[in-house]
């Protein structure tokens, strides 16, 4: 590719998998440039230059710690959001991308999966309240640059992610990241048991963000602006998915506790991907055992 690639997040769970498919493009993370700093971002556009911007760069944690910082979930990323967007346009790049999250969808909606037209029909969950409106702006934003401006940015939705590159953390990771992390420290101390908050009950999809970023790199290469949901169509219970890792990992004896006392979170939100398919019909995603099984393998082989 003959354009200067901008992607930011770009030690980031997506970001880190699209370093091997997209060798040549600039990658920043916030050792680089603070993109709550108006001065810093306009500094990182004079410096790069882009032609095209792929926007990873966000605030991400689990449900536990958006609970507990909703001001720093909905500030940091509006800003982010706000300042890569409009100095993208200043500075003439050609094509903006920017990832959602299927969180910015309404809480309560009369038919699953949800589909990419039902994004207004409602607020999105409490437990996530203000990272999934700081995303769902975004999405408002690019939609009214391209009205204004007939500028070619679009955005992706995806559902929940998980790589070998996650927050490996209770509080602070993806839920598969810390399901694994639990089993591995649970074998480590000879426990027979993993504890989970809610009662496992939820509805979610989980996709590999080696496949984010396959999914971004070809939107690229064939041109494409589509606004859409992308998602595997394994959408399970909460506790299907830790006995789905609990077999994979050797741990199929182990015994499942739930906290009770802490939130499911969302009950379901399974995105529909119709569009996916007829835009990429060829696109095969990583099933969510055969992730799960590599992600641990490499993590008990790490520690």
């Amino acid at each position: 590719m003959d354009k200067k690639v901008l992607v930011t997040g770009g030690s980031g769970l997506v970001g880190t998998y699209l370093k091997d498919i997209m060798p040549s493009a600039i990658y920043v993370s916030s050792k680089d440039f603070n993109l709550l700093r108006e001065d810093e971002v306009k500094k990182m556009f004079k410096e790069i230059q882009p032609n095209i911007v792929i926007h990873l760069a966000a605030l991400v944690g689990g449900v536990h710690h958006n609970i507990e910082e909703p001001v720093r979930y909905f500030e940091e990323n509006i800003i982010m959001n706000t300042f890569v967007l409009k100095e993208s346009f200043n500075n003439k790049v050609e094509r903006f991308t920017g990832i959602l999250s299927s969180c910015i969808y309404p809480d309560s909606v009369t038919t699953y999966p949800i589909k990419e037209d039902k994004l207004l029909e409602g607020a999105p969950h409490e437990n996530l309240f203000s990272y999934s409106y700081a995303k769902r702006c975004l999405a408002i934003q690019i939609d009214m640059y391209n009205k204004k401006y007939n500028t070619k940015y679009n955005y992706l939705i995806p559902c929940n992610l998980y790589g070998e590159f996650d927050k490996f953390d209770p509080i602070k990771g993806h839920f598969v990241g810390a399901l694994i992390e639990k089993i591995i420290h649970a074998k480590k101390n000879k426990n027979n048991s993993i504890t989970l908050f809610g009662d496992g009950t939820p509805y979610r999809q989980f996709m590999h963000a080696k496949d984010v970023a396959k999914l971004i790199n070809k939107m690229i290469l064939t041109d494409k602006f589509y606004n859409i949901n992308i998602a595997t169509e394994e959408n399970y219970t909460v506790d299907r998915i830790a006995k789905i890792a609990l077999r994979v990992c050797d741990a199929e004896n182990f015994q499942i506790n739930y906290d009770k006392n802490k939130p499911n979170g969302q009950m379901r939100k399974d995105i529909e991907i119709s569009k996916l398919k007829k835009y990429f019909p060829d696109f095969q995603p990583i099933k969510l055992e055969d992730g799960i099984k590599q992600i641990f393998n490499k993590r008990i082989a790490s520690i």
